[in-house]
C-alpha cells in the first residue's frame, strides 16, 4: 500500500492539467487543486493506520495486505465488509462530499477481471492481429493492485447531435486513427471524468449509444502523463484561503470534473482491453458501473443519515422539534433514510454469484434504491432548508462573532435552545454551503447524472429483467385472469423488442446476462 507522500509524489509527473483555463504546474501545491490532493493523501495514510486496519485493509491470497478498494467479494459477508469500508469513507469525508475517492473508481475494473474472456473473444482487430486482451486485463489488474494505482473511469462522450443515430460517427469523440503491431493511436475527446487531476491512470471505455462506430469502441488504461493527453477541468470551487467556520466544506477542496483530449496518443497493446465491437460495448456500460453504483447507494444512505441528523439538531436549536407538524416532517426524513439503507441491505441479502465467482449485490435493488434516492432527495433537502427559515441566509461570519462590539450582541441574539449562537450558526452554515452554493450545487448535479440519470436508471432496469408479458412477473396476473397461452401476444412483443436499439435482456448474450441477478427476474431455464 502506498503512503500519502508517495501518492502526492506520483502526481508530480508533468501532466497537462487545465483548471478554468489555467495550466496547473503542480496539482499538489496549486491553490485550486492542493486541498483535494492532500485529502486523498490522507485517504492513503489512513489505510496504514493500525487502528483502522480491520476496516480499511485485507490480506490477499498471497498473504499481502492491501487496501479494501481492491477487495473482490466472494460471499455475502464480503459484501457487508465492503459496505463497512465505504461507509467509513463517506463518514470521514463529511457525509460524502467527495463522491469519487479511489474506492469509488477502482471498482470499474471488477466486471472485466471477473470475466475477461468476452473482451477478447468479441474484439475486432485490424489485419487479423491476435491480441490477448483477456491476459492484458489480468496483467493490468495485477499491476494496478500491486502498485496501488489511482484510476478514474472515462466513459461518457461529448454531446453532439443526439437527434439522429448516424451523427455519432461525426462526433469528435475518442477514436482509433491507427492500428499497428505495437498498439493503437487515438484522437478525440472523452467528455466526463471525476478527480482527473488526482489519479495516475485513466480507464477509458464507452457508454454505448446507437450509431457508435468500430473505431470509437475503445477500452484501455492510459497513464495521465502520456504525451498528447490534456485534462481540461471545470473551474475550481475550492476556497483555500477562507476560514473553515465560514466555509466548512469548500476549504477542504474540490474533487474537480473534467474532459480529456487525446492528440494522437499512442496506447501500447498491453494497455488495451478491447477494441472494435460496438455490439460488445452495448451490453456492458451499466454492468461495468454496477460496482460503482453499489458504493453510490451506500453513499446515498449515509447522506440521508446526515440530513436527518442536521434536521434533528437544527429543530432542537430552534425549539421547533416538539411541534406536531415538525415531528411529522422529521419522520418523513427518517423514513427516507431508512428506505435508502433498506435497499442497500436488501441488495446484499439477495445478491448472486457471477461467472467469475464474485458475490454481487442484487443489481435490481441497487438501481431501484438509487432511483428512490434521486426521486426523494430534493424533497428532503428542501425540507431541511425550510426548517432553517431565514437563518440559513442571515448567518454571521466568524469575523462578525469576533468583533468586539457586534460579537457579544450576536451571541445574545442568536443563541438557541441549549446551544450557543456560534454552534447554532454553524448548523446554518453547513446547510448553506452544502446545498445553497455553487460548490454544493456541483454535488447535486453529480448525483443527478452519476453513471446514469433517473430516466435511464428506470429504462435499464426494465431491460435487465424479463419484465415481459410472458415473463415471471406476469405469472400470477395471468393465473388470476385465467389467461392461457400468450404465445401470439408474446411473439409480437418479442419481434418489436428484438429489433430495438435498447433490446431487453432476452436478446442479450449469455456472457452479459451473467452479470445480472436472475432469481425472480429471469425465467427458469427449460429442461432438455
Amino acid at each position: 500500500m502506498r503512503t500519502g507522500k508517495q501518492y502526492l509524489e506520483s502526481l508530480q509527473d508533468g501532466r497537462q492539467v487545465y483548471v478554468g483555463g489555467e495550466l496547473i504546474d503542480d496539482v499538489t501545491t496549486h491553490p485550486k487543486t492542493s486541498g483535494y490532493a492532500k485529502a486523498i493523501a490522507e485517504y492513503y495514510d489512513l489505510h496504514l493506520a493500525p487502528e483502522h486496519q480491520d476496516v480499511l485493509t485485507f490480506v490477499d491470497d498471497d498473504g499481502v495486505r492491501k487496501s479494501m478498494h481492491w477487495f473482490l467479494p466472494r460471499t455475502k459477508a464480503d459484501a457487508a465488509r465492503r459496505r463497512a469500508y465505504h461507509e467509513f469513507w463517506f463518514r470521514h469525508f463529511k457525509g460524502g462530499i467527495f463522491t469519487r475517492p479511489p474506492a469509488g473508481m477502482n471498482v470499474v475494473m471488477y466486471a472485466q477481471i471477473d470475466d475477461p474472456e468476452p473482451w477478447e473473444e468479441n474484439a475486432i482487430v485490424a489485419d487479423g492481429r491476435k491480441i490477448p486482451f483477456a491476459d492484458n486485463i489480468r496483467a493490468q489488474w495485477a499491476r494496478v493492485t500491486t502498485d496501488d494505482v489511482a484510476l478514474s473511469p472515462m466513459f461518457v462522450d461529448v454531446q453532439y447531435d443526439r437527434g439522429r443515430d448516424d451523427a455519432l460517427g461525426e462526433t469528435p469523440m475518442l477514436s482509433i486513427t491507427e492500428q499497428n503491431d505495437k498498439g493503437i493511436v487515438v484522437r478525440g475527446w472523452k467528455a466526463m471524468g471525476t478527480s482527473l487531476p488526482f489519479v495516475n491512470e485513466l480507464l477509458v471505455g464507452n457508454l454505448w449509444r446507437p450509431g457508435q462506430t468500430s473505431d470509437q469502441t475503445v477500452y484501455a488504461i492510459i497513464p495521465v502523463d502520456t504525451p498528447g493527453l490534456s485534462l481540461v477541468c471545470r473551474q475550481s470551487n475550492a476556497t483555500p484561503d477562507a476560514d473553515p467556520y465560514d466555509h466548512p466544506l469548500s476549504t477542504i477542496g474540490d474533487e474537480l470534473d473534467g474532459m480529456a483530449y487525446f492528440d494522437d496518443v499512442f496506447i501500447p497493446w498491453e494497455n488495451v482491453q478491447h477494441i472494435g465491437n460496438p455490439d460488445h460495448a452495448k451490453w456492458y456500460p451499466q454492468r461495468q458501473f454496477d460496482w460503482v453504483h453499489i458504493e453510490t447507494q451506500i453513499r446515498h444512505a449515509v447522506h440521508a443519515e446526515l440530513i436527518v441528523g442536521l434536521a434533528l439538531l437544527l429543530t432542537n436549536a430552534l425549539g421547533t422539534n416538539n411541534n406536531p407538524i415538525v415531528q411529522s416532517q422529521l419522520a418523513d426524513l427518517v423514513r427516507f433514510r431508512e428506505t435508502c439503507k433498506a435497499f442497500t441491505i436488501a441488495a446484499e441479502e439477495t445478491g448472486f454469484t457471477t461467472a467469475g465467482g464474485l458475490y454481487k449485490p442484487n443489481n435490481i435493488y441497487v438501481d431501484l434504491g438509487r432511483a428512490h434516492y434521486l426521486e426523494g432527495i430534493h424533497n428532503a433537502v428542501n425540507q431541511l432548508i425550510e426548517f432553517c427559515g431565514r437563518g440559513v441566509v442571515m448567518s454571521p461570519t466568524l469575523a462578525d462573532f469576533d468583533h468586539p462590539f457586534l460579537g457579544p450582541r450576536l451571541e445574545e441574539a442568536l443563541r438557541g435552545t441549549s446551544i450557543s449562537a456560534r454552534d447554532r450558526v454553524a448548523i446554518f452554515r453547513q446547510i448553506s454551503e452544502r446545498y445553497l452554493t455553487q460548490w454544493g450545487a456541483r454535488h447535486e448535479m453529480f448525483e443527478k447524472f452519476n453513471g446514469t440519470p433517473l430516466y435511464l436508471v428506470r429504462l435499464l432496469t426494465m431491460q435487465r429483467t424479463e419484465y415481459q408479458v410472458d415473463g415471471p412477473l406476469t405469472d400470477l396476473a395471468r393465473q388470476v385472469l385465467g389467461f392461457g397461452d400468450t404465445a401470439a401476444l408474446a411473439a409480437r412483443a418479442a419481434e418489436v423488442e428484438k429489433n430495438s436499439n435498447w433490446a431487453s435482456v432476452l436478446y442479450q448474450p449469455e456472457y452479459a446476462r451473467e452479470q445480472d441477478v436472475r432469481d425472480g427476474y429471469y425465467k427458469a431455464a427449460e429442461k432438455v
